[in-house]
This record gives C-alpha cells, structure tokens and sequence, in this order.
C-alpha cells in the first residue's frame, strides 16, 4: 500500500495496482473519467466513515484498491455485528444515492460524463452489495453469520464467497469475452479479487495475533505488565469484558457461578480466542 495522507486521525492509503490502472487510463487518454471515478470512491468511503463515527467507531485507514475503497477499524474486537451492518450499507447507499443525483439532476457536465459518473456509481453500489468478501456485501454477510458461526468461519465463509465469485467473472472472461482486452480486464480483475478474498480470511486472524504478539512484545520488554482483574458472572457477554482491554494492561477475569463460587479464571488470550470461535453474542459461560 502507498500511502497518501492523514485526515482527522485516519490514514488514507492507495493499493499499487490500483496506481497502475490510474497511469494506465491517463496514458490512453482517460485521465479526466479516472479523476471521477476517484471521486466517487471517495464519497463512498466518506460515506462509510461518517457513519463509523456516528456509531462511535474508529477507523484506522482507507484503502484504495482495484475494487473500491476498504475502510479498516480500529479493533476488530469493539466491533458489534449490527454496527458492522449499518457501516457496510453506508457505502453502497451513497453510491446509490449518487447514481439517482446524475440520472434525474442537471449537473452541468456533459452528456457523456454525466451518464458516466451514473453508471459508475451505479456499478459501485451493486456490485459493492454482493455477499462476499471483500466487498461491502461480504461483511454485511459476516456480521449476520458471526453470532451463529463466530467471527471466524463467518470471514473464511464470506471470504470463499469472494472466490467463487472471482472464479465467476474469470470464467466469464475466458468463454463469453468476444474482445481481446474486455476479457483480459475481466480475468485480471477475477484474479485480483480472488487475491483480495484471500486476504480477508486471514485479515482476522493477523489482527488476532498481531494484538497478542504487542502484548508479548510489551511482556518480554519491560520484564512484568501491569495486570487489571475483574470479578464476572458466567453469563457476561465477551464482548462487554473486551471493551476493558487496554494495550498497557492485561486482563483477567475471575468468573463466579451463581452462588457465587469461582468457576474458573480466564486470560485475556482465552477470551479472545473464544470470541472468535463462539461470535460477539457468546458469553464467558461458552468459554
């Protein structure tokens, strides 16, 4: 990723194919559509953004890639299903909505460009609610699978979507193509979706462990880590005990049954671990 900037605590990050393709459609003369398009990205990720922080979470980054924009959160672990939800409908209804503004407002661009931008977005918005990652679709999918599967299999089964939808369009490039760049752009584009897809099923589990291995780091570098324990009933959700998580601390809680007796003490590692096996809605009882 190239990045690009820093606006109000959010980084804004470019992917290098995407950077190609750019080039590529100013050296044929397609500049002023490619400067469009980004603009279009821009108000769907912008989309996207706002409503996080309506929601009171933070995004971390935005991606550009071949596909669209990518909005990361900050922690995967304060991040609700039904907040996931409204985040990924927030950019394919902005794209939606922009596409309705082109078709039925005078805009004063020309007849071409405007009907360009109409698609464009049109396309955007579509083709951003297939259920499948790594499209917006895939984590409205993700979020209604997760409190049933976890959060886990809801990625790689989302994620498998995705390939089958990249192997679709290659497919379709390959038989139903009848000129020679439309299907070498379609098989293109399959393989760096099915590229894409793959990265999102492993995206959890690096950000699992990319969250441990700091707290490792923290560990083995100062020698001790501060500890914070809390007292729990086995029927607390997870997601309430990793709301009390902090990088300088580590967490433990001690659990109690309901007579009051502990049941069990449980780390931080193990309630996250179960967090992502059992979903957002699994309570330490589960664990």
């Amino acid at each position: 990723m190239i990045p690009l900037a820093k606006v109000a605590g959010t980084f804004y990050r470019i992917h290098w194919l995407a950077v190609a393709l750019i080039g590529l459609g100013i050296y044929i003369g397609q500049g002023r559509l490619l400067l469009l398009l980004l603009a279009a990205l821009f108000f769907h990720e912008m989309a996207h953004i706002i409503t996080a922080r309506a929601l009171g979470v933070k995004v971390n980054a935005v991606e550009i890639t071949p596909f669209g924009g990518q909005a990361h959160i900050e922690d995967f672990t304060g991040l609700d299903p039904d907040k996931e939800i409204f985040m990924s409908l927030a950019g394919p209804f902005a794209s939606l909505s922009l596409a309705a503004f082109f078709y039925f407002v005078p805009t004063g661009l020309d007849s071409a460009a405007s009907q360009w931008l109409m698609y464009c977005n049109l396309f955007l918005g579509l083709f951003n609610l297939v259920p499948a990652l790594p499209m917006d679709g895939g984590r409205i999918l993700r979020s209604w699978l997760s409190p049933w599967l976890g959060f886990r299999r809801a990625t790689r089964l989302a994620a498998f979507m995705g390939m089958v939808c990249a192997l679709i369009i290659i497919g379709h490039g390959y038989y139903y193509a009848r000129q020679t760049l439309l299907m070498a752009q379609e098989i293109i584009a399959g393989f760096i979706l099915f590229w894409f897809a793959i990265r999102e099923s492993r995206f959890l589990a690096y950000s699992f462990m990319r969250y441990l291995i700091h707290k490792k780091s923290e560990l083995n570098r100062l020698g001790m880590l501060e500890s914070r324990q809390l007292v729990s009933s086995l029927n607390t959700p997870l997601s309430s005990l990793l709301k009390e998580t902090r990088p300088k601390y580590y967490l433990i809680v001690v659990a109690l049954d309901d007579f009051h007796h502990v049941a069990g003490v449980y780390t931080e590692t193990e309630i996250i671990e179960c967090f992502m096996e059992k979903g957002p809605r699994a309570t330490l009882r589960q664990c």
